[in-house]
């Protein structure tokens, strides 16, 4: 399984969304119609397709527009693709202490 987050259009009835919940369901969510919800057996496709569904966002494309959000959903958005985003490679990564050319942190700090 894997994850995609969800806008829902604003006109949707708890009845629809409810039905959107039982395809995609709910992982985190900021409002009734921006969250991030599991994929399984319908895929993206599949939620791309739904009726009431305004933007599936995967985080692996270009986000050039998406619908109209509060501030608080758009900064959801944001950190949710943030934490998609490229990871930082730092040097020494997953490598022990002792390693040549490591230091271990200073215990009197």
């Amino acid at each position: 399984m894997s994850e995609a987050l969800l806008i829902l259009q604003s006109s949707l009835s708890a009845n629809e969304r409810a039905a959107i919940a039982r395809v995609a369901p709910v992982k985190q969510a900021i409002s009734d119609r921006v969250f991030v919800a599991e994929v399984a057996g319908t895929g993206l496709d599949g939620l791309r397709a739904t009726p009431g569904i305004a933007r599936v966002v995967t985080g692996g494309e270009p986000v050039d527009s998406l619908p109209a959000m509060t501030d608080t959903e758009h900064l959801f958005v944001s950190a949710w693709l943030s934490s998609r985003g490229e990871k930082k490679s730092r040097r020494g990564d997953g490598l022990d202490w002792d390693t040549p050319g490591m230091v271990p942190p200073d215990p009197k700090r």
